[in-house]
């Protein structure tokens, strides 16, 4: 009987966790494409968008997870995620030519339509 639950918790937690990749997958690739189109980014430029992002979701996860377990306060938290936020940024500054306040615009549009992607 324990065998049977622990192979169905196993199983219910790794299709979570697949789930969840995907999830991210998608909305990576909907950014990239949306700022492809927004800033005429390149192959390679895109490339090195999407592993910013996913470095940035890496993070954010993390520091979620390390929450939940109580191995960091809500500050540290805020601070991990600001720095991953900022290492974004300026990745996205650098790739785009842009500044951030140029950039706002779009970052602000991609978290409303990044909650619409399934």
């Amino acid at each position: 009987m324990r065998k049977i639950i622990l192979t169905l918790l196993l199983v219910v937690s790794f299709s979570a966790t697949y789930g969840q990749n995907k999830f991210q997958e998608r909305q990576n690739k909907y950014f990239v494409e949306a700022a492809a189109k927004e800033y005429n980014l390149n192959e390679a430029q895109q490339k090195e968008l999407t592993e910013l992002r996913t470095a940035m979701v890496i993070a954010y996860g993390e520091s979620q997870k390390e929450a939940k377990a109580g191995t960091i306060t809500k500050e540290e938290k805020k601070a991990k995620n600001g720095e991953a936020s900022k290492a974004f940024n300026n990745g996205v500054i650098k790739l785009t030519g842009k500044n951030y306040k140029e950039l706002a615009p779009f970052f602000k549009r991609m978290r409303e339509e990044l909650k619409e992607v399934k």
